[in-house]
């Protein structure tokens, strides 16, 4: 596995103004590029971390939340699917979970390294799914690695496809809290994080990519609902698994449940009774 120092990090919205020219890809048999990207130096800006703690209500507790060093870094990660070796298409990515270990919150001042790769590549029922990894390194120590997983719709790979898996049955649990998101959700939060995928930017550009309307951003429903529980200090490592897009206008009803090492965090639509998300989080 090689690496690659890089010297700047791209935007979000260069990268996916770029990304039109891998939609034809869907090879069969693909494979994952081995390259390791490597961006030195990273640092915090004071600005862009108010206006995330803002938009989603985070504590000013003197250290970066995880979500916000996700949007520093995962840049790096999606320039990656970019590259000519990146076998699966960037447009249409269905983002399906993100998993978050943390071994101890960086400072607010504290720079850090960057390092991205793709792993785990892996048929399923509806196309293919591989994981983009971002691992946060301090004085050669890994501080955080977070981890989303992506389905590319239609792919073909070797190897015995994942079965579909019979949906839960889900009950609504006891609500203890409830969002109202208006169809600017997904413009206000690109304009902080810098992903302007059009599915959540408006309904035209959402229904070209297959969305009923615009979707509000994966990211921006895990950072709320890990606003006021992401612990300030020790290890911690945390799950999100989305079941339904939430679609703009939205209402959503959520349960926070206090387990004895952490929360269990439910959000549903209000009216439909059907899932949107579950989120886990685990200290020590």
């Amino acid at each position: 596995m090689g690496a690659e120092l890089v010297t700047q990090i791209p935007t979000m919205g260069s990268i996916y103004a770029k990304s039109v020219k891998t939609l034809g890809r869907k090879p069969r048999d693909p494979a994952l590029p081995e390259t390791v990207l490597v961006y030195q130096g990273a640092v915090s800006d004071a600005g862009k971390l108010n206006e995330y703690r803002r938009a989603v209500g985070a504590s000013m507790n003197g250290v970066l939340p995880s979500l916000y060093v996700h949007t520093l870094a995962f840049p790096l990660a999606m320039s990656l699917m970019l590259r000519e070796d990146f076998p699966l298409p960037l447009l249409g990515m269905i983002h399906l979970s993100n998993s978050v270990m943390v071994s101890d919150p960086l400072k607010e001042d504290e720079p850090f390294d960057i390092e991205v790769k793709s792993e785990n590549l892996q048929p399923h029922h509806r196309g293919a799914t591989c994981d983009l990894v971002v691992q946060i390194v301090v004085s050669g120590q890994t501080r955080m690695e977070l981890r989303s997983t992506f389905l590319a719709k239609g792919v073909k790979i070797g190897g015995s496809a994942q079965q579909a898996t019979a949906h839960e049955t889900f009950t609504v649990p006891t609500r203890t809290a409830s969002w109202k998101l208006d169809a600017g959700t997904g413009r206000r939060w690109a304009a902080i994080s810098g992903d302007y995928n059009p599915i959540h930017l408006y309904g035209l550009s959402a229904k070209a990519l297959g969305m009923p309307r615009a979707i509000a951003h994966g990211i921006y429903l895990a950072a709320r609902s890990l606003a006021g529980i992401e612990p300030a200090a020790g290890s911690y490592r945390w799950n999100i698994e989305f079941k339904t897009p939430v679609v703009l206008p939205a209402s959503v009803d959520l349960a926070f449940d206090v387990q004895e090492d952490g929360y269990q965090v439910h959000a549903w639509n209000p009216r439909k009774g059907k899932p949107h998300f579950e989120l886990s989080l685990e200290r020590g």
